[in-house]
């Protein structure tokens, strides 16, 4: 047991895991999460329509995975890279779905959060109910097989009641507050040549413009 002890602790001492644990700051004090694309239409499920872009999922699914391993006091910076130019209004199109889709979650989060509640006050009421009932019952008639049968039913919606408002509830909310956060995130989009340029100094690096909302 102190063997392997030692040796966890070995290991999570080891350069792969400082530098799972490291995180990219920006100049601002966000954390980044940066991502690599070929041009911006990457950034979109192809078969999405322009006038209602949704991301593609590949990329959700990236950025969300990066988003879990930051530790929830901090605030995001989304550095989207392209290795073809990229045009004002590209960089728009991704800032705005980045913010719609986040915030579209969000609405589903909510009406997830209020099922969960109504759904677990229902059951809790029933199983409640139910423990009630048998009390009354055992004291009537004294019926040892119907008073089993109530109180095991009643029990068991009772405990999945409190299961579905404290254990879905929480992480209802932990998903809630993952999207708050990934659509309050600064989004900047780049090309690859310009994150070269910054990182190592070469020649000037113009910061691309932000959206006035």
């Amino acid at each position: 047991m102190f063997k392997r002890r030692k040796l966890i602790k070995k290991l999570n001492k080891s350069p792969a895991m400082r530098e799972a644990r490291s995180l990219d700051y920006a100049d601002d004090g966000r954390v980044q999460i940066n991502v690599g694309i070929k041009d911006a239409e990457d950034f979109f499920t192809p078969y999405s329509y322009k006038t209602y872009e949704l991301l593609n999922p590949s990329v959700v699914d990236y950025i969300n995975m990066c988003e879990a391993s930051i530790p929830q006091t901090e605030e995001i910076s989304l550095d989207v890279y392209t290795e073809n130019p990229t045009t004002n209004a590209e960089k728009t199109r991704i800032r705005k779905s980045v913010k719609r889709y986040h915030a579209e979650q969000i609405v589903i989060i909510n009406s997830k959060l209020k099922k969960n509640l109504l759904f677990g006050l229902a059951s809790c009421f029933i199983g409640v109910a139910l423990l009630v009932l048998e009390a009354f019952f055992f004291k009537v008639y004294a019926n040892v097989y119907l008073d089993t049968i109530m109180a095991v039913v009643g029990w068991l919606f009772l405990w999945d009641g409190l299961e579905i408002m404290l254990s879905e509830r929480s992480e209802l909310i932990r998903l809630k507050i993952r999207s708050l956060r990934l659509m309050n995130a600064k989004v900047h989009v780049r090309q690859y040549d310009r994150k070269i340029q910054r990182e190592y100094g070469f020649g000037e690096y113009e910061e691309d413009e932000e959206d006035d909302e």
